[in-house]
């Protein structure tokens, strides 16, 4: 049958905290919580280590002292080098100096520090070694507050409590010598300056000018009033390049009249109209054209006046049109005054054609008149012939002008040519006085920017430069270390964090599930219920039935109902039930991964449970190696399934009736010396079927999975199967192992149940215990039981499980037990081989119904949880 989730049951649980890492489900601090015996160690010992330092650590003193630095020259730039003059440095920069071999070794010539205790016998190097690590420079002044002065502060810690207030006065001392020996080597600089400069560059600069007036007496320059050299040759060049410019212009205007000329005439045959055009477009003026156009104004003097007339129009028009197109930018075309104005135009311009439309038609019948008349046509003839002369003369002016034009041009590139080639022979003079001025010009620049540095170093050097002042006095030296608190606090810190990687290193070690997640993601199976923690041996209430009281006080749910273990078996119960009414399911085993699990504990308290419910309910216990569930009801181990399985009795006949009403159990019987064998029996199956006959609930108990392979061979005859686990050291292998053999065993598995947790700590504890411990009793999953059992097998007669076929009826299967007996008690066999007649113990005594109780095995105690 497959396995299943129980309907209304969290397959999480609420095991673990709520804030998880993604590593084990749980949070650092839950972690660190779960090692706080280690951290306690580690960090009491780191205190005890840093309080052993603090001891060890000689004391240490400290002396300080206050000093201002000022300067009285303004801060400036300097234009010419782009460096800032005056002020103070910055607090960097004067770090750097206290801190310099030259301040350090005059501080370690001081003779008072000399004579200080921790000095004395050192050499010069240790001292000076021995100061620089010990002095400590910081600003007191931001470079905001002022740039003319800095206030800073000095402070010297050392061992030696008189040299501490030594070495800050040495420190005052050479600071101030440093100063005042910076300012003399300013002075001897500026002064070394001058004498260079008067030594040098003023004897330079005479020279040069001596030799510069030297050639410009023999040079074949001109100079101005400037001083600027001219050469006359390349005057003249360009004053004729300016007149053969203004030739070349008056070349073109001729040619453009020439060409007009030439083209109206082409275009018109009437000399009176190319004349006309010739005086009005030529850009000459020509007294023959002027008597031309007098005398055909005559005639078209009408026209001219209407010509003028229109034009008068249009020009009183003009503001109109400019106001209109203003008014329809502001206002837009559709404004009233806009179309006002439209219409005024509109008006004008109809009254104007009219007008020239009258007189076209006048001018018209004038020319027709004029026309017919000889009188008029002579004096017309007479001006054509004029106009013909004058066109014909004003083309042929116009060509000698051009020829002559060309003449004079042809004669200027000569002397200009001439002029180019006189004036480049003088270049070389010019050269050479453009190298005079480039010399001087550098020679004085030189001489400017001299006399402003000599200025400039001595506003800000040779005045006053920087002043050193004490403006504290240099204080006693006080004890400053060593700090108790700090020495704790740095131990402690760190016995704390090598606490905190070894927990974190026994935690990944651990290899234990911490939540209930993880159990779900890592076996793939529900987690059935949490049992908590139960350390009460004490029964709430007597139920009346002393046969009741007197069961081990483990069965919470009998003596302790409604305490919270109880309440976790009842969730147990809960998925039994569902798994029942799913798959019909009627027989349960339950088993663990190794000893001390509690799978008895939680049999005897399921089977309790699901009795009250009113289902007839049996628990077998198949743990052939160390039964517990006679020990959970107070009963005695002398009869059981072992019995049973040999055909000494009837399955109903080694059933115990239990003091809880519908709850039967089937004890282990006496304990075989072949369990293992026992459980391959033919007779487990007829037990088996027996039991799902007469019973609606069987619970079996098993053997913890890891240790032997019996509940492997025992999920064949069962439904389905619950896994009891505590959370422990390496329970995360031991579960996923169990589950593979149950899985390869084709077990269903209902769910696991996680036994024995602490609800306040989330914790398991280890707690041994009778029910959970099977070495204390002498269970035999290890050397130590192995001894024992050894004894006891000497002790007692070992009783043989065989099934209950007759004997001698199977040759092979009497020879196989008969070899088993004669194995000898170390192996489990009989002391006196042979078969154990039906209805008698090993021993030869005959089984009554309901044997007595035996007496308590050894290393049988109680566990104080209900999960052992």
């Amino acid at each position: 049958m497959p396995p299943s989730t129980p309907v209304g049951f969290d397959t999480s649980g609420a095991y673990g905290s709520q804030n998880q890492s993604p590593a084990n489900g749980e949070s650092v601090l839950t972690i660190l919580w779960r090692y706080k015996w280690l951290i306690g160690m580690l960090l009491l010992a780191g205190l005890i280590i840093g309080y052993w330092n603090y001891k060890r650590t000689p004391t240490t003193f400290l002396s300080s002292t206050q000093l201002m630095f000022k300067s009285e020259t303004p801060l400036s730039l300097d234009t010419a080098t782009g460096l800032v003059q005056g002020g103070v440095p910055s607090g960097n920069l004067m770090e750097s100096l206290v801190i310099s071999d030259a301040i350090v070794k005059r501080v370690a010539m001081s003779p008072q520090l000399r004579q200080s205790p921790s000095m004395r016998g050192r050499s010069e190097a240790q001292v000076v070694s021995a100061i620089r690590g010990s002095v400590r420079f910081h600003t007191i002044t931001a470079v905001k507050d002022s740039r003319d002065r800095m206030i800073v502060g000095l402070n010297y810690q050392s061992q030696d409590p008189y040299a501490c207030v030594a070495a800050i006065n040495g420190f005052y001392s050479a600071i101030r010598q440093h100063f005042d020996a910076e300012r003399q080597a300013t002075i001897k600089e500026i002064e070394n300056l001058v004498n260079n400069a008067r030594n040098k560059l003023l004897p330079d600069q005479e020279k040069l000018e001596q030799e510069y007036r030297r050639f410009r007496e023999t040079a074949p320059l001109q100079w101005d009033l400037d001083g600027q050299a001219i050469n006359p040759h390349r005057e003249r060049q360009v004053m004729l390049q300016k007149n053969r410019l203004d030739l070349e212009q008056q070349l073109r205007l001729l040619s453009s009249d020439l060409r007009l000329a030439q083209k109206t005439i082409q275009r018109h045959q009437d000399p009176a109209i190319v004349a006309q055009v010739i005086g009005l477009l030529g850009s000459l003026n020509h007294e023959g054209m002027t008597g031309i156009k007098r005398a055909l104004n005559g005639e078209n003097q009408r026209q001219d006046d209407l010509t003028l007339q229109r034009l008068e129009v249009q020009r009183k028009l003009i503001p109109l049109q400019i106001k209109r197109d203003q008014m329809e930018l502001q206002f837009g075309p559709s404004h009233p005054e806009v179309k006002s104005i439209a219409l005024q135009i509109e008006s004008s311009q109809r009254k104007l054609n009219e007008l020239n439309q009258l007189m076209s038609n006048r001018i018209a019948e004038l020319q027709a008149k004029n026309k017919n008349d000889p009188e008029s046509q002579r004096p017309r003839d007479a001006s054509k012939n004029a106009a013909s002369v004058m066109v014909d003369a004003y083309v042929n002016g116009i060509t000698e002008r051009i020829n002559i034009l060309d003449e004079d041009m042809q004669s200027i590139d000569v002397q200009i040519e001439r002029e180019r080639q006189l004036a480049d022979e003088l270049k070389k003079a010019e050269e050479n006085d453009a190298s005079f001025n480039r010399r001087l010009e550098t020679i004085h620049a030189l001489r400017f920017q001299l006399e402003q540095q000599l200025a400039a170093l001595n506003l800000a050097h040779v005045n006053d430069g920087i002043m050193v002042k004490q403006i504290q006095e240099t204080s006693p030296a006080i004890r400053v270390g060593p700090e108790l608190t700090r020495y704790l606090l740095i131990y402690g810190l760190f016995g704390l964090g090598i606490s905190g990687l070894l927990a974190m290193t026994f935690e990944a070690s651990a290899k234990m599930f911490r939540s209930a997640e993880e159990v779900h993601s890592d076996l793939r199976l529900p987690v059935l219920s949490h049992i908590p923690l139960d350390d009460s041996m004490v029964q709430s209430a007597k139920v009346g039935d002393p046969h009741v009281d007197q069961l081990d006080p483990k069965l919470a749910v009998v003596h302790r109902p409604y305490s919270a273990a109880a309440e976790a078996v009842r969730g147990v119960r809960t998925a039994m039930l569902f798994e029942q009414r799913q798959f019909n399911s009627k027989v349960f085993q339950v088993t663990s991964p190794l000893p001390g699990d509690g799978k008895s504990t939680l049999v005897g308290n399921i089977g309790c449970l699901v009795a009250q419910s009113g289902k007839r309910t049996l628990l077998i216990d198949l743990d052939l190696r160390s039964p517990r569930l006679s020990l959970r009801f107070n009963l005695s181990t002398n009869v059981g399934l072992t019995n049973v399985l040999n055909g000494e009795l009837a399955p109903e006949e080694a059933v115990c009736h239990s003091p809880i009403d519908n709850l039967d159990i089937l004890p282990c019987g006496p304990l075989p010396a072949n369990p293992a064998e026992a459980l391959a029996l033919a007779e487990v199956a007829e037990v088996f079927r027996w039991a799902r006959e007469n019973y609606d609930y069987v619970i079996v108990d098993t053997p913890p999975l890891l240790m032997v392979s019996d509940p492997a061979v025992v999920t064949t005859y069962v439904d389905s199967t619950i896994l009891v686990m505590r959370i422990r050291r390496r329970c995360r292998p031991n579960a996923r192992e169990a589950v593979a053999m149950l899985r390869s065993a084709g077990a269903s598995i209902l769910g696991v149940v996680i036994n024995k947790m602490d609800e306040f700590t989330g914790k398991s504890y280890y707690r041994s215990s009778a029910s959970g411990s099977y070495q204390s009793i002498g269970y035999g999953y290890g050397d130590s039981y192995r001894r024992r059992y050894q004894h006891d097998a000497i002790a007692h007669d070992a009783y043989v499980v065989r099934g209950y076929r007759p004997a001698g009826s199977d040759a092979q299967y009497d020879a196989r037990y008969d070899s088993y007996a004669q194995s000898g008690p170390g192996m489990g066999g009989p002391s006196s081989g042979g078969v154990v007649p039906p209805g008698h113990y090993p021993n030869g005594a005959e089984a009554p119904g309901l044997p007595p109780q035996p007496p308590q095995s050894s290393g049988g105690s109680y566990d104080s949880s209900i999960g052992s």
